[in-house]
């Protein structure tokens, strides 16, 4: 198994010199309101309910440099690329994003609580700073640079196999890709439903958890030339996600950007099932036919 789709190793430097003052940046711009004097473009002739006339680029440049930091950090060339370092980067993968959503079940159920029973401090606090969306575009990123660096530096004194584990394919597998199709269509239907009833936004909130259900169970055959598959889904799908991320970061504003913020709940489980049931198709199909693996991973 092996990993493609890396930076050059030089590219985890500038990664670090792009995140560390991204994030100094964003700190200010949350908790100060703090926006670099001057740094505004004149982009409406007339200001509306959502859109300035003048927009500041103290949030988009931010956002930019702790997105493409992070990225370049997780996604560089390693000293020692090898099978060990590949099951590595899939384990830190594998928790990273599995972490991150147990994270945002945690927050769904506080929001949850706060809103039945009126706890307006913790409202409050869970609809602002901490709310999961503006946090979600750099935790499952932060969570996997931890993962990673720390298996690679336990692997240099001892041989780590970093194995994965997932859930039997029966019930969970079935379960989970039961959920997502039965959600997928009114989860949708709310997402741009901006006067509809609570119980659609729920259900939309509770779309990632079923993929998640999903994603983290096996198939029916589980082998290394599956987690390969796998492997570089997961990293296409954050490739992606963070792709379309910056674009929304610097063209899209007001009521358009809470828009993107809402499907970034669900962009990376989204792509990564979308690639890997492709990848997977192509290879049974290449298998009933007696054909040889899939050349375009």
């Amino acid at each position: 198994m092996k990993a493609r789709f890396l930076f050059p190793s030089i590219f985890r430097i500038l990664g670090i010199l792009m995140a560390i003052p991204g994030f100094i940046l964003g700190y200010l711009v949350v908790f100060k309101e703090y926006k670099i004097p001057d740094f505004v473009l004149h982009l409406r002739d007339h200001a509306s309910l959502d859109r300035a006339e003048y927009e500041n680029f103290t949030n988009e440049l931010a956002l930019a440099l702790v997105v493409v930091g992070l990225v370049f950090i997780a996604f560089s060339k390693v000293k020692r690329e090898d099978e060990l370092t590949a099951r590595i980067r899939l384990n830190a993968l594998y928790w990273a994003i599995l972490t991150n959503y147990i994270i945002y079940a945690i927050w769904f159920l506080m929001s949850g609580s706060a809103e039945l029973f009126h706890w307006e401090m913790m409202s409050s606090a869970l609809s602002g700073p901490l709310h999961f969306s503006l946090n979600n575009f750099f935790l499952p990123l932060s969570i996997f640079i931890g993962r990673f660096y720390f298996l690679l530096n336990k692997s240099k004194n001892e041989y780590v196999e970093a194995p994965v584990h997932f859930l039997p394919n029966r019930p969970y597998g079935l379960i989970g890709k039961a959920l997502t199709l039965i959600l997928l269509l009114p989860a949708i239907y709310a997402l741009f439903d901006f006067f509809g009833a609570n119980w659609l936004d729920a259900v939309y909130y509770f779309l990632p958890l079923a993929m998640l259900l999903w994603i983290y169970s096996k198939e029916r055959v589980e082998d290394e030339y599956i987690n390969s598959i796998k492997l570089s889904s997961m990293q296409i799908a954050i490739y992606v996600n963070y792709v379309v991320l910056l674009l929304a970061n610097f063209f899209c504003y007001g009521i358009l950007f809470l828009l993107v913020q809402q499907l970034n709940l669900i962009t990376i489980p989204l792509i990564f099932l979308i690639r890997f049931q492709y990848l997977l198709y192509k290879l049974r199909s290449q298998d009933s036919r007696g054909g040889a693996t899939l050349s375009c991973l």
